[in-house]
């Protein structure tokens, strides 16, 4: 009950907010304000679609600006900058629990007027989908979406702030297929591009690396995501052993302590980068390795992107839907997952209903030699 009283008490804070930014009545013609507010690897498996609506007969002389999560602020404006013509980013931590950064940054997202809105996730949220209402558009469209972050009837409220639902096909549908239902569907037109991809000219980084190396990411959005440093360190071990390849180690900022760990327990050399480079970096870095070998986060979908090999180690979170790749994209992706899932991957469907939403299977119970076999068929 009270966690309902505060749900409604939300929706009159920002009709309240609605009340105090006074947000324009003016729209501006050939204008798109388009929403993307999710992480990296959401962005990875969206970004081509924006160059591919920007190059379309109906929109190439609209002008767009992309409100997107400050986490891509780095990777966005180095790769899709020729298709943007305004940027807006928020930090999502600070726009959830900072009510005067949330004013501060609805105050400048509605102090221009545009022709249309595009929001194109498919698991819209409460917040987002205020975004949109609060903005002054001539139309509104989003994605008619599930329920997997919001309740039945905030989504039956917030469907009203459109002025058109695109339809979505219902159930599990692997993320970039998503957007590319979203987009066919908004453009009326079958799209050609079959799988994600990186293009961009690599130039020199700020640190050396080795002539070859094999890339470990150990960071993940939740700690039942990680696989355990311990693993990972007897990896890297098998790796520099048997192959002589030398292992560089990354993370976000909040895995600083797992890489100081990988340190003091490994007993050969590493280059540890966790914490300490721009995303635009950490695509660099990919983009030079033999084999990567990540948590199921960003890194895979990046990897994947640049048409290279990488095992992943998952906990089966969001099953059919992030992971695993579908043959049809890339034969370069091998995925590992718990024994409750390795047993049962010929049952595909049965899997979707029950991890489609969420998994928190034990990722621990994923043994390193599981891990080497697919080391061993990539390398030899």
């Amino acid at each position: 009950m009270l966690i309902q009283i505060k749900e409604f008490l939300k929706i009159y804070l920002y009709d309240a907010i609605n009340f105090a930014i006074n947000p324009t009545k003016k729209f501006t013609p050939k204008t798109i304000f388009l929403l993307r507010l999710d992480a990296i690897g959401d962005y990875i498996l969206f970004r081509n679609f924006i160059e591919i609506f920007k190059n379309n007969s109906q929109y190439k002389d609209y002008k767009i600006t992309l409100v997107g999560n400050i986490a891509w602020k780095d990777l966005a404006e180095n790769l899709d900058k020729k298709f943007i013509d305004e940027f807006i980013w928020i930090d999502i931590r600070k726009f959830h629990r900072n009510l005067v950064y949330r004013y501060k940054k609805l105050k400048e997202i509605t102090r221009k007027g545009y022709e249309i809105v595009i929001h194109p996730t498919y698991s819209r949220t409460l917040d987002t989908d205020f975004i949109v209402k609060l903005v002054n558009a001539k139309e509104k469209i989003g994605n008619s979406g599930d329920r997997s972050n919001i309740r039945a009837w905030q989504k039956e409220v917030t469907d009203c702030y459109y002025t058109k639902l695109l339809a979505a096909k219902k159930g599990i549908l692997f993320e970039f297929h998503r957007n590319k239902e979203f987009f066919e569907n908004l453009l009326g037109e079958k799209i050609e591009i079959k799988k994600p991809y990186i293009n961009f000219l690599d130039s020199n980084l700020s640190f050396k690396l080795p002539e070859e190396f094999v890339f470990l990411f150990i960071g993940a959005g939740e700690p039942f995501r990680k696989w355990p440093i311990e693993k990972y360190v007897k990896i890297g071990e098998y790796i520099y052993n048997k192959y002589n390849l030398q292992i560089v180690l990354c993370g976000g900022v909040s895995d600083v302590e797992d890489g100081y760990k990988f340190e003091s327990l490994s007993n050969y050399p590493i280059i540890n980068l966790v914490g300490k480079i721009k995303l635009i970096d950490l695509i660099k870095i990919i983009n030079r390795s033999k084999l990567v070998i990540s948590n199921e986060t960003s890194v895979p979908h990046i990897t994947v992107a640049l048409n290279l090999p990488v095992v992943v180690i998952s906990n089966g979170n969001h099953f059919g839907r992030f992971t695993p790749y579908p043959s049809e994209i890339t034969d370069k992706y091998y995925a590992i997952y718990p024994p409750e899932i390795e047993s049962n991957l010929k049952k595909f469907e049965q899997l979707v209903d029950l991890y489609g939403m969420g998994s928190r299977l034990d990722i621990s119970k994923i043994e390193v030699d599981r891990v080497i076999k697919c080391v061993d068929l990539i390398l030899k």
